[in-house]
């Protein structure tokens, strides 16, 4: 059995003799970053997956889990919007 001098020599020889060589090879991916839609705050995601439990089992008919669902979202964007409105001015009144 001959003794090959490097890895190149030996992933020839591999190849040559139609196997795959695997000497030396690193291959290296990078996924793409969620969407900022889908990168959810934890207990937002739990109340979503228990909204769409309820809806899947039954004890909810599918139209009541989406209102329930869009006016949970409604509301949590106006909650947001106030408080930045109120962050914004508040930050007029020191400066």
């Amino acid at each position: 059995m001959p003794t090959p001098s490097n890895d190149k020599n030996t992933a020839n020889e591999t190849q040559a003799q139609g196997g795959q060589a695997n000497a030396g090879v690193s291959m290296n991916a990078s996924l793409p970053a969620l969407p900022s839609a889908l990168q959810m705050d934890p207990k937002r995601l739990l109340w979503l997956g228990g909204l769409v439990a309820v809806g899947a089992l039954g004890v909810l008919e599918w139209p009541v889990v989406a209102a329930v669902g869009v006016g949970s979202y409604v509301a949590e964007q106006l909650a947001k919007s106030d408080a930045r409105q109120a962050q914004g001015s508040q930050n007029n009144r020191t400066a």
